[in-house]
């Protein structure tokens, strides 16, 4: 009897598996598939080792074990089934790098310029940049948004807090190099000092155990830019929008499957605010189908605010700041460029015609973090949109 519980029990998964198949989401990465037919010896001696590997990611009741194991190991020693995520001081934990494949705290260094530059030619890209957009008669802005290891420097493992907390920065390289043209310099804003303020007067900028911004000091942060950029006392006229608190699940939880680490979080109250938010590519009725593939678009129109219009367009940060904008507005649009690459060049003319119409009523904003600005996220979201200047001019209505 007691053999035979034994033998039922080693079986539990395999029975599993055949009643079952487990979808396997519990883990950041591409599981094992089934190897196809063999059409040479070759092919015919790896079958083995291919079979071993799909059966090893696919056993019945896997994602539950690989979940219980992240428990097991978070609560006992305090890590994190992957290099990506890492614990910090006072509850922290952060992106610690953006890829399995990079060096361990490699998102760190980057952000802090722990023996790290910007990418070669981010200063020359820059540059062209913002020729481009003005010989199309457009005046965009840069806002260079820090992330959390430098505002949050003292979050960060002890051997790391006194080189994030230092005023220079990989960007301020960038800010400080002596080929960005004046005219790009001017028009772009990194409010490291003001964010650490922030941060110190205990205003939320970044949840605890998030990777993205978000809380009530995103609101302090598009009032700055506002000012900074186009001197928008206006806005400041306008009352706070009113805001709620819920709890969200952390936006890396996707790297620690089986633990629940979130954080109440600080977000505007649209409808008691008396702001339309529309996320999605219905917002955008003459960009069908680029809303989808973009992924990430919103829209929101307040009609208490000033009569101008703001496009966004950014990084990933994007997202949770584009509605606090909506003070200072009386149309935010948001469009996140992360997925640029999958449009058709039809697709980015007609993208080009909506963003740049009524230039004479539109602040255009382009809007990254620090590790997207001048590593190359800028340039392979905004460089499409500029690429042609020459033959695109842009009249003001």
């Amino acid at each position: 009897m007691a053999k035979a519980a034994v033998v039922l029990v080693l079986a539990l998964p395999a029975i599993a598996g055949l009643m079952k198949a487990d979808k396997s989401s519990a883990e950041n990465r591409r599981l094992a598939t089934l190897p196809a037919l063999p059409h040479s010896w070759q092919e015919f001696l790896r079958v083995p080792g291919q079979l071993d590997a799909w059966a090893n990611d696919h056993f019945g009741m896997r994602d539950g074990l690989v979940r219980s194991m992240t428990r097991l190991r978070y609560r006992l020693f305090g890590e994190f089934p992957t290099s990506q995520v890492a614990r910090g001081r006072h509850g922290r934990n952060f992106l610690a790098s953006h890829s399995p494949a990079l060096p361990p705290f490699s998102a760190v260094t980057a952000a802090c310029g722990i023996g790290t530059r910007a990418s070669p030619g981010t200063v020359e890209y820059i540059n062209r940049m913002f020729a481009d957009f003005h010989r199309m008669g457009l005046q965009p802005r840069l806002l260079i948004v820090p992330s959390v290891p430098p505002v949050y420097s003292a979050d960060m493992p002890a051997w790391l807090e006194q080189r994030c907390a230092s005023p220079q920065t990989p960007v301020t390289q960038v800010l400080d190099d002596p080929q960005l043209v004046a005219e790009a310099r001017q028009n772009i804003y990194y409010p490291l000092g003001e964010m650490r303020a922030i941060a110190a007067r205990g205003t939320s900028l970044f949840p605890k155990n998030w990777f993205h911004w978000s809380g009530p000091g995103l609101g302090e942060v598009a009032q700055l830019s506002v000012q900074h950029f186009w001197q928008g006392a206006a806005g400041a006229a306008q009352p706070p929008l009113r805001t709620r608190e819920d709890w969200l699940q952390s936006d890396i939880a996707h790297l620690f499957p089986g633990l629940h680490l979130g954080s109440v979080v600080t977000r505007p109250d649209y409808e008691a605010s008396g702001v339309q938010a529309c996320r999605g590519d219905a917002c955008f009725p003459d960009l069908q189908g680029v809303g989808d593939k973009l992924g990430d678009v919103s829209l929101y129109r307040n009609p208490a605010a000033p009569a101008r219009r703001l496009v966004l367009v950014t990084d990933s940060f994007g997202s949770m700041v584009a509605g606090w904008y909506a003070r200072h507005y009386r149309t935010v649009e948001h469009f996140a460029t992360n997925n640029m690459g999958q449009l058709s060049a039809e697709e980015i003319g007609r993208l080009k015609r909506h963003l740049f119409a009524d230039a004479g009523q539109t602040d255009l904003l382009f809007l990254y973090h620090d590790g997207g600005a001048i590593y190359n996220v800028l340039k392979a979201g905004a460089e499409p949109l500029h690429r042609d200047a020459a033959s695109t001019v842009v009249a003001a209505h």
